[in-house]
C-alpha cells in the first residue's frame, strides 16, 4: 500500500508545481545566510563556497549549531509560506570526505528557526567505523537551555565509497492521493526517504510522530511542524563536529527541490504577496545599516535604493 501511495504521489509531484534551485553557475533562488543566535550572525563565508556548472561545493570548517556553540557557517536557506497536503522537501548530494576521519561530519538539510531551534537530516561519517549513515537531530530551547536530541531517525551504515545521496522529508504518503477520506492533518507525521546509490532506489527510513500528532513522548518535535503551520526557513547545512585534521571535507550539493510554496524576496512580512506592507517596511528602515535585517532585500548590509526598487520591480508578485 505505501509504495502505490508513493507512486500516485510522485505522479501528481511531476504534475504539481514545485521550485528547483540546480547550482548552473549562479544561485537561481533567493537564499540567505542568516541564522538568529549564530556568531557570525551572517554566516556566508564566500572564501569556502562556490556555485559550479553542476553544484553548489561547501568546503567544511570549524564551527556548529550543536547546543550553545552556535558558531556555524554556510548555513543557506529560503523561505516558504505554510505548506499544503503532499509536500516535500529534497536535495541531492556527495559528501567528500578527502581523508578526513575521527569525527561526525555531515551534510544535509535543515528546518531552521533559529540557532536553538531547528530539524536536520543529513549523511555522516561514523567516527568509530568509518562507515556513512543518515541521522537526524532536533534542538530546542527548554526552561533557559538548549536540549539536543535524535530526530527520529538513523539509518544503518555503509561503505564510504556509496557517499552521493538523495535526501527527502516529505509528508505523510496517504497525503498524496486524491482522497481526501483519509488525509492526515498536514504537520502531525513527517517521511525520511533516501536513496543512498546502492541500487534499491528511494526508500522509505521512518515516519516521525510530531507535537501535534498527540503521542506521548514526541512533545519535543517542534521544528518541523511549526514551519508547515505559519511558514520559515529551510535549506542546506554542514557540521563538521569538531574535526580539526589536516583534511578539509567538500559538500557538494547537486540541487535542492521543494513543493512548499516560496516566498519572494522582497516579501519582508511573510505574507505571500510584495505589497504596501513590503515597500513601507523598506521606507521606513531606509538609510539603516547592519547584519541581516529583512528589509535588506539584497542583503549588502544596509537598506538603500536597490532595496527599495528590488520592492517596488517585484510589487504585486506571490508565492511560487
Amino acid at each position: 500500500m505505501r509504495y502505490w501511495a508513493t507512486l500516485l504521489g510522485v505522479l501528481m509531484v511531476c504534475a504539481a508545481v514545485f521550485t528547483q534551485e540546480e547550482f548552473r553557475g549562479t544561485f537561481s533562488l533567493p537564499w540567505r545566510w542568516c541564522v538568529q543566535g549564530n556568531t557570525p550572525l551572517d554566516t556566508a563565508d564566500p572564501s569556502r563556497y562556490e556555485v559550479s556548472n553542476e553544484t553548489l561545493d561547501i568546503y567544511l570548517q570549524p564551527g556548529t549549531l550543536t547546543l550553545s556553540e552556535n558558531n556555524a557557517r554556510n548555513i543557506a536557506t529560503v523561505r516558504v509560506g505554510p505548506a499544503h497536503p503532499g509536500w516535500y522537501v529534497e536535495t541531492k548530494l556527495t559528501l567528500d570526505l578527502g581523508g578526513a576521519t575521527g569525527a561526525y561530519i555531515q551534510a544535509g538539510l535543515i528546518w531552521l528557526h533559529n540557532a536553538d531551534w531547528y530539524y536536520t537530516y543529513h549523511l555522516v561519517l561514523s567516527p568509530f567505523s568509518g562507515n556513512l549513515f543518515l541521522g537526524t537531530a532536533q534542538e530546542t530551547y527548554e526552561n533557559g537551555m538548549p536540549v539536543f536530541r535524535n530526530g527520529g531517525a538513523q539509518s544503518g551504515e555503509w561503505s564510504p565509497q556509496l557517499n552521493t545521496v538523495i535526501l527527502r522529508i516529505q509528508d505523510r504518503s496517504e497525503n498524496f492521493d486524491n482522497d481526501p477520506t483519509n488525509d492526515i492533518p498536514v504537520g502531525q507525521f513527517f517521511e525520511v526517504w533516501y536513496d543512498n546509490g546502492d541500487g534499491n532506489g528511494m526508500r522509505w527510513l521512518i515516519t516521525v510522530p510530531t507535537v501535534e500528532s498527540g503521542y506521548p513522548g514526541w512533545e519535543f518535535m517542534t521544528a518541523i511542524p511549526a514551519i508547515l503551520r505559519f511558514g520559515g526557513r529551510i535549506g542546506l547545512y554542514t557540521d563538521i563536529s569538531g574535526y580539526a585534521g589536516e583534511h578539509v571535507p567538500v559538500a557538494m550539493f547537486d540541487y535542492f527541490r521543494t513543493n512548499l510554496p516560496l516566498l519572494p524576496a522582497a516579501d519582508i512580512n511573510g505574507d505571500c504577496i510584495v505589497d504596501d506592507a513590503d515597500l513601507l517596511s523598506v521606507l521606513f528602515q531606509f538609510g539603516a545599516s547592519g547584519e541581516c535585517m529583512s528589509e535588506d532585500v539584497t542583503g549588502d548590509g544596509v537598506v538603500d535604493d536597490a532595496d527599495l526598487l528590488t520592492v517596488l520591480f517585484s510589487f504585486g508578485s506571490g508565492c511560487r
